[in-house]
């Protein structure tokens, strides 16, 4: 169904500083940049070795923060970024599915999408007369009805979750104030890289404002670097090589550039290398030349984002708007270990529309540098961020071109821009009681002055924790004891003072458990409340079969899927192949799952654990009718038998290690792909019967 856009008249409840035309020309425009799953050291100003000249050219020319900090995931960081409040506060202390207790009542931290007690900043600035818009990923509660334009964007181009880069990526869609484009429906351009049309969409946007003679808020929300990483081949093709010295050498030559630079004390300590990371020079020659192809398709996303920025900050430029446009550009989470120490890179030609490819932990270490761990963690690794602000008219000429070491959240940008809009918080809007802000505006800090910040700055996420009353860090992952650090003598967090130093532990959790009470955190096993394999609880909404006897086009929701957490289990499916591609069948998604499918003409079974992919394959191409029994044993050994031979054996890291969120296809993959087939997978050949029988 195609939406039907409102634009809403302005709101009341704030204070309004200036009323006339020409007081609102007067006053900032403002930009907020957003990028996906980038890491603190990645850009060139950051200590990074990829080319962005772009937004090098705005840390020069303006502010750069060394103790920024987000919430270690997508959807919190976007929550707190667009209302001054702490996730849970929002409504989205997780991702987007909506969490119940044991009784099925919804828990407020976690319903997956903005509630009614928070204002987005375009709320606030619309009311303040400023026009909104926004172009990005949303992704904080579509799924619910929440949209960007029913709070508070009066323009809007945007994708609901992410997730993809081109028209022809399998998650593509798009929506233009309201209505649903699908990839290309009109005025989309046939072919478009979604980092372009962000931009390209929000200069139209600002166009419009300036006829309408008002200030202009854009936010600009990029779904690069996220994975499945893609870009144009010339661009991967001009890095491809240039990762070869390997992260161990990289690393060192970025944690020297941050010495020099002043981002970092040279007294913190590189963090090391964790076990789970090999050592470069104990790769083969393949890895390295597969481990560089990765960060090369990184490398490019990031470079075309560092672009699409310079096209935006020269449309500025050319509009005659730069000077009085504050920019803010920072980055959700820390760079993303997600799929394991090898990463994913797969696909026919990786990189492009209907690749897989996401970066791993090996390169997140690079990415995090200098800093221990990665996104959903509460340690640096995850939760610090560059913050880049740009405002010749607002940032004290002799302050321009220096580093700002007092800590701030994403709590802070919306405080800051009411601030510099003129405009202050209501207690209420459209009847209902908003809950106070938690940030600080950041503006004293653009003239060299201390922020003010009279509370510590808290975290949560997936059980990981921690509180910052600077110098002083307290931080745990998920059912480990608090850590202590001095973050100004120790920010990469080696030496944990907590043994020494127990009052100060005590005082600060005491800080952190008030904060969780008041702030929608409880109960701390919130976010994963729906999740039947979380610590056994309600085993019993899963199904009990052992034995399903399927058919073509059957599908199974997660509920009443086979409960292959921890099991063995064995695929049987009888088929009559007239092709040489297509699923058989699959249970599962990109995290974990398992399928049975015809690539090239070759049978191929593919399992997903542990953050690995293990799969084995027939060496010769299979046509007509066939049997093939496919099995995990109970010890991570895979086999394949086709018409009752053994034609391919190997090793999964062992059983499938929780029950994957995406359900059961038979015929096809059309939901989270667990292989990296394409798109359009459909098995075009006859599927008598697949029956999957657990033990």
């Amino acid at each position: 169904m195609k939406a039907r856009i409102v634009f809403w008249g302005l709101a009341t409840g704030l204070l309004l500083v200036g009323g006339s035309q020409a007081a609102d020309t007067a006053r900032p425009n403002i930009v907020v940049i957003l990028v996906d799953d980038m890491g603190y050291s990645d850009l060139g100003c950051y200590g990074g070795e990829i080319h962005t000249p772009s937004l090098d050219r705005l840390a020069r020319n303006g502010l750069r923060f060394s103790q920024f900090h987000n919430t270690a995931r997508c959807c919190p960081t976007r929550a707190s970024l667009l209302t001054g409040l702490y996730p849970h506060q929002a409504g989205v202390g997780h991702m987007t599915e909506e969490q119940r207790d044991a009784a099925g009542k919804p828990l407020p931290g976690y319903s997956g999408r903005l509630n009614d007690r928070c204002l987005t900043f375009a709320q606030g600035l619309k009311a303040a007369g400023y026009f909104t818009a926004m172009a990005g990923k949303w992704h904080v509660g579509q799924n619910h009805g929440v949209t960007p334009w029913t709070r508070g964007f009066d323009r809007t181009l945007t994708a609901a979750a992410g997730g993809f880069y081109f028209p022809d990526s399998p998650r593509a869609e798009l929506f233009l104030n309201g209505t649903n484009l699908g990839r290309r429906d009109s005025p989309l351009p046939q072919e478009w890289y979604s980092t372009d049309l962000w931009t390209e969409y929000g200069l139209k946007f600002i166009d419009e404002a300036r006829s309408a003679g008002k200030p202009f808020f854009l936010y600009v929300a990029h779904n690069a670097p996220h994975f499945p990483l893609q870009a144009p081949a010339e661009d991967i093709a001009r890095w491809r090589g240039k990762f070869k010295a390997g992260w161990d050498v990289l690393r060192q030559e970025r944690y020297a550039r941050q010495i020099e630079m002043g981002l970092i004390d040279r007294a913190w300590p590189l963090s090391p290398r964790p076990g789970t990371v090999p050592a470069w020079n104990s790769l083969s020659a393949e890895d390295q030349d597969r481990y560089d192809h990765i960060m090369a398709i990184y490398a490019a996303v990031i470079e075309r984002m560092d672009r699409s920025v310079g096209a935006l900050v020269d449309g500025l430029r050319d509009r005659g708007v730069l000077d009085n446009t504050l920019i803010l550009f920072m980055s959700d989470n820390g760079g993303n270990a997600e799929s394991g120490p090898r990463g994913r890179l797969e696909g026919e030609a990786p990189g492009d529309a209907r690749s897989t490819v996401f970066v791993g932990e090996c390169w997140a270490l690079l990415n995090n540098t200098p800093f221990v761990r990665y996104k959903h963690y509460t340690d640096e690794g995850g939760i610090a961020t560059p913050l880049i602000a740009h405002w010749p008219r607002g940032i004290r000429t002799g302050h321009r071109g220096r580093i700002e070491s007092q800590p701030g959240h994403v709590i802070d940008i919306l405080p800051t821009c009411l601030d510099v809009a003129g405009a202050s918080y209501p207690a209420e809007y459209e009847g209902k009681a908003l809950i106070p802000l938690e940030g600080v505006s950041l503006r004293p800090a653009f003239e060299g002055k201390p922020l003010g910040r009279s509370r510590p700055i808290f975290w949560e996420h997936e059980a990981n924790r921690a509180v910052l009353d600077s110098p002083w860090k307290l931080v745990a992952m998920a059912g480990q004891p608090w850590r202590l650090y001095n973050v100004v003598k120790d920010r990469t967090e080696q030496n944990d003072l907590a043994a020494s130093d127990p009052e100060r532990v005590k005082a600060l959790a005491a800080a952190w458990d008030a904060y969780a009470a008041r702030a929608q955190v409880l109960p701390l096993g919130g976010w994963r409340s729906n999740d039947q394999n979380a610590r056994g609880q309600r085993q019993s909404a899963l199904s009990r079969r052992t034995r399903f006897a399927l058919k073509k086009g059957d599908r199974l929701e997660r509920a009443q899927a086979p409960a292959i957490a921890g099991r063995a289990f064995t695929i049987t499916a009888q088929f009559d192949a007239t092709t040489e591609e297509g699923v058989l069948i699959a249970q599962g998604g990109s995290a974990r799952g398992y399928a049975l499918f015809l690539e090239k003409g070759r049978l191929v079974f593919l399992v997903r654990t542990a953050g690995e992919v293990a799969r084995i394959a027939g060496s010769e191409p299979v046509k007509g009718a066939h049997t093939a029994v496919a099995r995990l044993d109970g010890s991570g050994g895979l086999s394949l038998v086709l018409d009752g031979q053994l034609v391919a054996s190997g090793k999964a890291p062992g059983l499938i290690e929780l029950m994957p969120v995406d359900g059961l296809e038979v015929g096809s993959d059309e939901g989270g792909q667990v292989g990296p087939y394409p798109a359009d997978n459909a098995f075009r050949g006859a599927i008598d019967s697949v029956r999957v029988d657990l033990e």
